[in-house]
């Protein structure tokens, strides 16, 4: 079986170690593209021609063929309505699925053999590519319109530019000038983290300073581009109340180990600072106290196959959102299930004669509080009468007036025994 060797790049930090190997920097320059829409873009027309050009290199029977195939029939509803793609078919790569993603790879390595043969060193991610060249300005622009018509015949379209010194690539900018990297951020990024005195488990807390210093220096190519980009992630840090200070410290490559990962059931209780009980200590006590060394289930239930960690609850305002979204959308049902016209409009007023609504144009308003003022004749006195309704004013407002009209429905309504 032989094996492609594409750069298909995991995460930043390989296209970091590609980005280290490359020789004569100086005399090299990006060129940098992005496949617009990558996911719903790959025709089964451009899957096969993947799948053809993979089979030169593993053996791929009929019977996987078809599953890779049918696995990508997908259907989108919506509102009860089948959503489909243009041309009327089901065939679509989804977007966050483990089958998608391979498909993107397998696609993208399947374009990375037809890019080849140009004179570029170039590599991908997913639907980010970057490559370099050491041809003059006026040759890396021919390359860069062979590379469209490459993506073009496939079906797909990209964005691309050429003849850079400097390019931002994921979260991490590359400078060929003077061999250097370090992190990038989107212009107009409000930097925000978790406070030190949130209601998070204190593990958490107390790893995010060491987490951003890492990551920090892992895309950092050195002290001094470590120092130009720290200062926005030390303000936020300091925002949010922890005391630390950022410092460059320089990623050793350790070999990792492989170890055999054994089946672990996580228990994952959520975390508050209001709980005093220290839950976890109790609940692996409880697995020592029922399944002790001479049990049965032993094997399978011990604190190396079963381990807990805690989940974060909603904060306070999350809370108060979620339960005003619930209040508010409950209200509206209801409301717009009763005041819907012919066009699915929200109705406020269905009064023929605007002039004479009873409640300025929104009678149909439900859950009202209103105030009547009753004048007796017999003493020239007035009374005060308060109301509450819960279905919309014009009912209400209908019944007492009818009260008042007819003798048989005199006592009916509070109001009406006024008069």
């Amino acid at each position: 079986m032989r094996t492609a060797k594409f750069n298909q790049w995991k995460n930043t930090a390989s296209a970091i170690g590609w980005f280290k190997s490359l020789k004569n920097k100086q005399h090299l320059s990006f060129i940098c593209f992005d496949i617009e829409e990558f996911y719903p873009s790959i025709s089964q027309d451009l899957l096969n021609k993947a799948l053809d050009f993979a089979s030169t290199y593993d053996n791929i029977t009929m019977d996987e063929r078809n599953i890779i195939i049918h696995a990508k029939k997908s259907t989108l509803i919506h509102k009860r309505q089948p959503w489909q793609k243009k041309g009327d078919t089901t065939f679509d790569v989804t977007m966050g699925s483990y089958d998608g993603a391979e498909t993107c790879d397998l696609v993208g390595s399947f374009l990375l053999s037809q890019l080849q043969d140009l004179n570029i060193n170039v590599g991908l991610y997913r639907d980010d590519g970057l490559a370099t060249t050491n041809t003059t300005p006026r040759d890396t622009e021919n390359i860069k319109k062979e590379i469209c018509r490459i993506f073009n015949r496939n079906g797909l379209r990209i964005t691309i530019e050429a003849n850079k010194k400097i390019i931002s690539f994921l979260d991490v900018t590359f400078n060929l000038n003077n061999s250097t990297y370090q992190p990038y951020t989107k212009p107009n990024t409000t930097l925000q983290y978790v406070h030190r005195e949130s209601n998070h488990p204190p593990i958490t807390t107390k790893n995010i300073p060491a987490g951003i210093n890492k990551r920090l220096s892992s895309l950092s190519s050195d002290k001094a581009s470590f120092d130009k980009a720290a200062p926005p992630y030390q303000k936020a840090l300091d925002e949010g109340g922890y005391q630390y200070t950022l410092h460059y410290e320089p990623t050793t490559t350790a070999k990792r180990k492989n170890r055999q990962r054994s089946n672990i059931l996580w228990y994952n209780p959520p975390f508050s600072k209001n709980v005093s009980t220290n839950i976890g200590h109790k609940f692996l006590s409880l697995i020592d106290k029922h399944f002790p060394k001479d049990h049965s289930l032993r094997k399978i239930f011990n604190r190396n196959t079963i381990k807990i960690t805690y989940s974060c609850m909603n904060n306070t305002k999350q809370v108060i959102d979620n339960h005003n979204k619930r209040i508010l959308h409950s209200s509206h049902s209801s409301y717009t299930k009763d005041n819907k016209d012919g066009t699915g409009t929200n109705k406020t007023c269905n009064c023929r004669q605007k002039n004479n609504c009873p409640l300025n144009g929104n009678c149909l308003q439900s859950s009202v509080v209103y105030q009547a003022t009753v004048a007796r004749n017999d003493n020239n006195t007035s009374e005060t009468y308060i109301g509450l309704t819960e279905t919309d004013f014009k009912t209400r407002h209908r019944n007492h007036t009818a009260s008042f009209r007819h003798a048989k429905h005199k006592n009916s309504t509070e109001l009406s025994k006024h008069s």
